[in-house]
């Protein structure tokens, strides 16, 4: 191709933020950093800038490294030490915790004849609750059990799945909606896919206005490929754009009492099974999608 066809773009104007950088860095001004967050795609890349020759005037090569693989790959590191670190500590306080519970239930039964205020006992019932439960989702973390996948008849597994969700939640079946216009088999670990839908409609119904209806699970087939969607999908307020980039995180939470390790465990166990998960932000409420491979022939 010759130079003069050749249409050459300003940096400037295709991409200021970095033009502004590669400028601070030419003027070797002492604020220059080394990382810049791109406003088009909200990615955090890390900049290199090396000249070809001596000086600027034969051109400069720039290097933009992404650091959400390399942010990824420390988090795992990080992730895993803590694992086993909080796996010690998580065994050390269930037997005196499952102590206290044990205590306040018998407290609980006695506060009529002892003159116990009820409310105390409550208190330290519900606080324990909690923690065993803080307790239950961190051995979680370190429990990687490798999934045994079988093929599940997903609509007659979701129904019965609802019926007990509404014994143990001692709610309405009327808050759920199932509409599934097909028959689909799927494969996943039976008690990994019920983990699953428990952490997510759970997590539906603390955010639902708790009205008929409030809740739609839809079964759907993927528009390419072979995949099954599993949509669970809430009236709620919806999840902030800012937040969902946060929610498959470990230990990020906003409900009161939350340990934030409900959705990043559901991740993983959706990547466990290879499904993959993701938040849908253009829904009115709140919208989680599991997409879920078929049974394959082979498998069968």
């Amino acid at each position: 191709m010759a130079l003069d066809k050749i249409q050459l773009s300003k940096l400037t104007d295709c991409a200021p933020e970095l033009a502004s950088r590669l400028a601070s860095w030419q003027n070797g001004e002492e604020t220059y950093r080394d990382w810049l967050r791109l406003a088009h795609t909200n990615a955090l890349v890390r900049l290199r800038f090396l000249p070809i020759q001596t000086g600027f005037r034969s051109g400069i090569v720039v290097f933009l490294e992404d650091m959400e693989r390399m942010q990824s790959q420390l988090e795992q590191l990080k992730l895993a030490a803590v694992g086993r670190l909080t796996a010690n500590i998580a065994h050390e306080i269930r037997n005196p915790l499952s102590a206290i519970n044990h205590a306040a239930e018998l407290l609980e039964e006695e506060q009529a004849e002892n003159n116990i205020n009820p409310r105390l006992v409550r208190i330290i019932c519900d606080n324990t609750q909690r923690l065993n439960k803080i307790v239950q989702d961190v051995l979680q973390l370190n429990r990687r059990n490798a999934a045994k996948p079988d093929a599940i008849a997903v609509n007659a597994y979701i129904r019965e799945f609802l019926i007990e969700l509404c014994q143990v939640e001692r709610i309405d079946g009327d808050l759920f909606v199932f509409e599934d216009t097909e028959q689909y088999v799927v494969c996943f670990d039976r008690d990994h896919l019920n983990q699953v839908l428990w952490n997510l409609c759970r997590n539906a119904l603390r955010h639902c206005r708790r009205q008929q209806g409030s809740v739609r699970i839809v079964l759907s087939k993927a528009e390419s490929g072979d995949a099954i969607l599993l949509d669970v999908i809430d009236d709620g307020p919806g999840i902030d754009s800012l937040q969902a980039k946060q929610i498959f995180e470990p230990f990020f939470t906003t409900a009161t009492g939350g340990t934030g390790l409900g959705l990043y465990i559901t991740r993983e166990l959706c990547e466990n099974n290879r499904a993959s998960i993701h938040y849908v932000e253009d829904s009115c409420g709140g919208h989680f999608r599991v997409a879920v491979r078929t049974i394959d022939t082979d498998e069968s």
